[in-house]
């Protein structure tokens, strides 16, 4: 991105499929707060966790955001398929493979793939 080039901003995407019996709202929980602590980050208000299950006819399964000072983190997941969706956004640098280990332990990832975009 070349607007703004001054002002930091790392992007990465984290899908894989999980191992977990089950992915309710305390594990949606647990994955966000993990990526904030192994993050650093600075959490700036108090977790958002939701279910489309009662009005999507496409999406079943539970997701999660977390506001941080540096920005932000998405979790999502599909419960049908066992897919999940980690999406974060920082002004302030990060390793994702911090992230993707961390996730590999709490959720029994059996397949991960991703995609860093640091800044140019």
């Amino acid at each position: 991105m070349t607007i703004c080039p001054e002002i930091f901003r790392q992007r990465a995407i984290v899908e894989g499929l999980y191992g977990v019996r089950e992915i309710d709202e305390q594990t949606v929980r647990q994955v966000l707060e993990v990526m904030t602590e192994t993050l650093g980050m600075t959490p700036i208000s108090d977790l958002l966790i939701f279910s489309p299950d009662q009005v999507s006819e496409l999406h079943h399964g539970i997701g999660g955001f977390q506001a941080w000072a540096e920005s932000g983190c998405s979790f999502y997941t599909w419960r049908e398929q066992k897919l999940f969706t980690l999406e974060l956004y920082s002004c302030k640098p990060f390793a994702v493979t911090d992230c993707i280990e961390k996730l590999q332990e709490t959720l029994d990832v059996t397949r991960i793939e991703w995609r860093d975009m640091p800044p140019e």
